[in-house]
C-alpha cells in the first residue's frame, strides 16, 4: 500500500508539472495547433518542465523525434514552433532583471544557437538566408578555453553589427567558422600567439582570399579585449596601447606592429621589450619609432638567416648589413637612419644587460650626408589648369586641394583638420593646424575666400567642432593614401597636363614657399608660415635658388662700377 501511495503521489506531481508547463506555453500567446500539441507531449515525455531548459541539443533531439513520426518534408515547420516558443520565452524573460541575468549574452561552455540571441531585433535577422551550421556555435569542444573565448568575442562583435548586410555577415560567419575549425585541428591555444607557419597553414583552408581578413580581425579582437596588455602577443595593435594622440598621425594607416617575422623566441622577446620601452617611455612619434623598428627587425631577420642570435652579433654582421645597404644604393640619410636604429637597439640591450657591451661603434659606419636640393615647385600652367577644372573634381577633393595650393599645408595636416580650425579676428581670417610631424599647433592667416568656402562646407555637412572635416568610412581622419589615389585619378580623368601630371601633395609646399620668396617675403616669415623650426629646412623648400643667385650675380656686375673690368682699372689707378 505504501508503494502504491508513492506512485499515486508521483503521478499527481507529474500531472501538476505538465499543467504548469502547458500554461507557460499557452501564456506566450502562440496559436495552438497540432504542432504545439506535439511539442507539449515531447517536452512532457522528456520531463522538461520549464522553458528555460529548452536549448539547441534538445532541439536536435526533437528533430530526431519528429523524423520518426512525421514526413521529413514538414519537420522544419514543427521545428519552427520549437524555435518560436523558445524565442518568445526569451523575449518575455528579458523584461525582468532575473531573465536578463539568465539570458545575458556572455561566454559559457555550451552550444549557442544564434536564433536564440536575447535581443529580438538581432535574433530576427537570423530567421532567413542562413544555413543552420552557421547559426550553431559549439563552445563545448575539447580545446583551449582562451581560444574559445577569443572566437566568441569576435562572433559577438559580428552579430551585434546591425549595419552589416546579411550577405556580408554570412561571409564573416563562414570565415570565422573556418578559422575556429582550423585552430581546433591545429591545437592552437591563443590566436595572439600564432606563428608565421601556423598562419600560412590556416590561410590555406580558406577557399576565397576575401575570407582571410577574419584572422586579423580575430587577432585584433583578442589583443583589444585583454584586461592587461598582452605584451607577448606576436602582433600589437596600437589602439590598445593608449598612446597620446599627439604622437599618432591619424592620416596614416598604421594600426599594428608585427613581431611574427622574427622566428627565434629569444630575439623576439628582446625586440618586444625594446618596443615596450620605445612606445611607453620615449614619447617619440609612433611613425618614427616604427620606422626604426622595421630597420631593426630586418637586421634581425638577416641574422636569423645565418642562425645567429641578436645577442651574439659582432661588427662583422653589422658590416655585412651595411655593405648590403650600399649595394642597394641607399642614400646617406637613409643609410645612417638604419645604422643608428640598430645602434639604438644594441645600446638598449647593453643597458638592460642582455649583452655586456655594444659590438660596434656607430661612428665607424656613418656616412657623410650631402644635402641635395630638388626643385619640386608645381609649374604655373599645371596648377592653373587644375584650378580651371576644379569644379569637375569631387567636392571634398576641391576643398582639400585648395588647402595645399593656398596654404602649403602638409597632406597629413589637411587630412586631420577639424571643424574648429577656422576663425576670424577683426578683418583677418585664420586657420589653426595641428602639425603631426612637429607635435604642435600653428596658426596662420588664410584668404577670405577659403574661409568662406570652408564655412559653407562645414554647415552643409553638419561637421561639429571636434569632428574631422575630411573623414574616412569609419568616421576617422581621411587617410593620406586615399587622398593621393583619388587626386591622381581625378587629374587623370580630367586630363591635367594631357593626363600625364602625377599629383604629389608635398610639391605644393615648395610652390607656396617659392612664391612667397619671389614676393620678397622674409625667410623667417616663410619659416613660420610653413611651420619649420630652422631656416635651413625652409631653404630646402625655396626652389630655383641657384638660378636666383646667378641672376643676382649678373645684375650686380652689370651695375656701373661693379664689373670686373672697373675693379681692375681701379686697382691700376691705385698702383696695386
Amino acid at each position: 500500500m505504501q508503494q502504491a501511495e508513492r506512485i499515486t503521489e508521483s503521478e499527481v506531481d507529474i500531472e501538476k508539472k505538465k499543467q504548469e508547463l502547458y500554461s507557460e506555453i499557452d501564456a506566450l500567446g502562440i496559436k495552438s495547433d497540432s504542432r504545439i500539441n506535439k511539442l507539449k507531449k515531447f517536452l512532457a515525455d522528456r520531463k522538461i518542465w520549464h522553458l528555460e531548459e529548452m536549448d539547441y541539443p534538445l532541439r536536435n533531439s526533437y528533430e530526431q523525434y519528429l523524423r520518426g513520426q512525421i514526413r521529413s518534408q514538414i519537420v522544419s515547420f514543427y521545428l519552427k514552433i520549437y524555435d518560436t516558443v523558445k524565442q518568445q520565452h526569451i523575449y518575455q524573460q528579458m523584461q525582468t532583471l532575473n531573465g536578463k541575468r539568465i539570458y545575458e549574452w556572455k561566454y559559457q561552455n555550451k552550444i549557442y544557437f544564434l536564433k536564440y540571441y536575447p535581443e529580438k531585433k538581432i535574433a530576427e535577422t537570423f530567421e532567413t538566408s542562413y544555413k543552420t551550421n552557421l547559426l550553431v556555435w559549439d563552445f563545448t569542444q575539447n580545446c583551449s578555453e582562451v581560444l574559445k573565448k577569443q572566437i566568441f568575442y569576435t562572433l559577438s562583435r559580428i552579430i551585434a553589427n546591425t549595419s552589416m548586410s546579411k550577405a556580408y555577415r554570412n561571409v564573416r560567419l563562414k570565415s570565422l567558422k573556418l578559422l575556429y575549425d582550423s585552430c581546433v585541428q591545429l591545437n592552437i591555444t591563443d590566436v595572439g600567439l600564432l606563428e608565421m607557419e601556423q598562419v600560412e597553414t590556416i590561410l590555406k583552408n580558406f577557399p576565397e582570399t576575401s575570407q582571410r581578413s577574419i584572422l586579423g580581425e580575430c587577432r585584433r579582437d583578442a589583443f583589444m579585449q585583454q584586461e592587461q596588455i598582452q605584451w607577448e602577443a606576436n602582433v600589437w595593435y596600437l589602439e590598445r596601447l593608449h598612446l597620446g594622440k599627439h604622437r599618432i598621425d591619424e592620416s596614416k594607416s598604421l594600426i599594428s606592429i608585427s613581431f611574427m617575422e622574427v622566428k627565434e623566441i629569444q630575439n623576439r622577446e628582446i625586440l618586444q621589450a625594446y618596443m615596450k620601452y620605445e612606445l611607453g617611455i620615449t614619447g617619440q612619434a609612433v611613425s618614427t619609432i616604427v620606422r626604426r623598428f622595421v630597420c631593426i627587425r630586418n637586421f634581425i631577420e638577416l641574422l636569423e638567416q645565418e642562425k645567429i642570435l641578436a645577442i651574439h652579433a659582432t661588427v662583422v654582421e653589422v658590416k655585412k648589413y651595411a655593405d648590403g645597404l650600399r649595394e642597394r644604393g641607399i642614400q646617406a640619410k637613409g643609410f645612417n637612419e638604419r645604422i643608428f636604429g640598430i645602434g639604438h637597439f644594441y645600446k638598449f640591450m647593453e643597458v638592460k644587460q642582455y649583452i655586456t657591451r655594444m659590438p660596434f661603434r656607430i661612428e665607424y659606419f656613418q656616412q657623410k650626408e650631402v644635402v641635395v636640393h630638388h626643385d619640386r615647385s608645381v609649374e604655373e600652367t599645371v596648377y592653373m589648369e587644375i584650378l580651371k577644372k576644379l569644379y569637375l573634381f569631387p567636392e571634398r577633393l576641391r576643398c582639400m586641394f585648395l588647402h595645399l595650393w593656398c596654404l602649403g599645408l602638409r597632406a597629413s595636416e589637411v587630412c586631420t583638420l577639424k571643424g574648429n580650425a577656422y576663425y576670424q579676428q577683426g578683418e583677418d581670417y585664420w586657420i589653426q593646424v595641428y602639425q603631426v610631424k612637429m607635435k604642435n599647433y600653428k596658426r596662420i592667416p588664410i584668404p577670405q575666400a577659403l574661409y568662406r568656402i570652408m564655412k559653407v562646407y562645414l554647415k552643409k555637412h553638419e561637421i561639429q567642432p571636434e569632428e574631422f572635416i575630411f573623414k574616412n568610412s569609419r568616421g576617422g581622419a581621411c587617410l593620406y593614401g586615399t587622398f593621393r589615389t583619388q587626386m591622381i585619378e581625378a587629374c587623370r580623368e580630367n586630363k591635367i597636363a594631357n593626363g600625364e601630371y602625377l599629383f604629389q601633395s608635398h610639391d605644393y609646399r615648395h610652390t607656396v614657399a617659392t612664391m612667397f620668396y619671389d614676393s620678397h617675403v622674409s625667410l623667417q616669415s616663410i619659416r613660420d608660415y610653413l611651420g619649420h623650426t630652422y631656416e635651413e629646412m625652409t631653404r630646402q623648400y625655396i626652389d630655383y635658388m641657384s638660378q636666383r643667385i646667378a641672376k643676382a650675380n649678373d645684375e650686380f656686375f652689370e651695375m656701373q662700377g661693379s664689373s670686373l673690368a672697373s675693379w681692375l682699372k681701379k686697382e691700376e689707378k691705385d698702383g696695386k
